[in-house]
């Protein structure tokens, strides 16, 4: 068993590896010289001992005062971050603030009897989602259906046009939209990547679960909400890396150490030491996130806290053992595609949360990183 677990954690930090783009041939910075534990070797007096040699030194030896810089950096950041994302309040207000009547809307879409009449007032309490849907409304594919070129303007055509079906699945998009961050520099691309990853594990589970006993609708949005944590993790750690290094910075001009500052200057955020905060804190911040958010009828905080404890898919729930498999399955597309997973890499993960030859083929005809229309 503890095997198999592993097995799954390597192949997923791989996963997270390749969507962040770190480069394997770099040393990793990760957790093991967090605070209270930093080398002894590595105390700022040491770093001013290897200025003062590169001052005599070339390249190689700058190259390897970078590296050196870097991990200092790290092991003051490893402090703040810690601080930052052990406060669960804190981590909440970094995230767009979704407003409590929101999540009881969240709630109330679990039940399959919604009207026209059930949703205006919900959705009407919500300012910025009613926004989101009547501008959605005044899109081409709902213009014919109005009758005429121009948009409406009043939330309850608005639900008419777009349908009371397709509305617990777009409901909580434009939620997880809300939270992405609205920049990842330096890592250009991982916006994108991350929301496709989101989208992707939501519509896979979506799948599984129709082809189950599982409501779509709750696995759609633990799908949706399991990467919470890793917007949470990549947006605070960013912060982090720039407050740390422009403190490091300053005081390097301050001290007119000219070899610091310029190191200190071109150094960017560390891909391996994001990827090590992921692994670490995003299952367990997403549980921790939702559970502030205080719903009964769809079950997200307790599925995502199951999942976050690892207690593996056979001591999971069957909302999320399903979960489960659709993270598998997107993490292994991408991974197949770089081609940086074997043939009996895949079979053990595979047969790790049960995917079988029919699910496997639904996933593979599904289109997972567009929102599906046809309900």
């Amino acid at each position: 068993m503890e095997y198999v677990v592993a097995v799954a954690d390597e192949l997923s930090q791989r996963f997270f590896d390749q969507l962040v783009g770190v480069n394997p041939n770099k040393k990793r910075l990760g957790y093991q010289i967090s605070a209270g534990q930093i080398e002894a070797n590595r105390t700022l007096l040491a770093v001013e001992a290897q200025a003062q040699k590169l001052r005599e030194a070339g390249a190689m030896a700058k190259a390897q005062f970078a590296e050196f810089t870097q991990a200092q950096l790290h092991d003051e950041l490893a402090d703040d971050l810690l601080l930052t994302l052990h406060n669960i309040s804190k981590v909440s207000s970094s995230l767009f603030d979704l407003g409590q009547d929101f999540y009881a809307l969240l709630d109330l879409l679990v039940d399959k009897r919604l009207t026209v009449g059930t949703l205006e007032e919900p959705i009407s309490a919500v300012k910025w989602l009613e926004d989101e849907l009547i501008r959605l409304s005044h899109q081409s594919q709902y213009r014919p259906r109005s009758g005429g070129t121009g948009g409406i303007n009043d939330i309850k055509a608005a639900i008419r046009l777009i349908g009371i079906t397709k509305l617990p699945f777009i409901i909580p998009i434009y939620a997880m939209r809300k939270m992405l961050p609205h920049s990842t520099e330096p890592f250009v691309d991982l916006k994108n990547q991350i929301w496709n990853y989101t989208l992707s594990v939501a519509n896979a589970s979506r799948v599984l679960a129709e082809n189950s006993a599982e409501d779509p609708y709750k696995a759609f949005c633990v799908g949706l909400f399991h990467s919470l944590g890793h917007i949470v993790v990549i947006r605070n750690y960013l912060r982090a890396y720039q407050s740390v290094r422009q403190r490091l910075l300053l005081k390097a001009r301050d001290n007119r150490d000219t070899a610091l500052s310029d190191a200190l200057s071109q150094l960017e955020a560390d891909g391996s030491f994001l990827c090590n905060s992921m692994s670490e804190f995003a299952a367990i911040l997403s549980a921790d996130i939702t559970s502030r958010w205080q719903l009964k009828a769809l079950p997200l905080c307790q599925t995502l806290d199951q999942m976050a404890e690892g207690a593996g898919f056979s001591g999971s729930s069957p909302l999320a053992r399903i979960v489960l498999q659709a993270q598998t399955f997107v993490q292994w597309q991408l991974l197949h595609k770089k081609k940086v997973i074997s043939d009996d890499e895949t079979k053990r993960w595979f047969a790790a949360v049960q995917l079988n030859t029919e699910n496997i083929e639904l996933l593979n005809k599904a289109d997972l990183k567009q929102l599906r229309f046809d309900s």
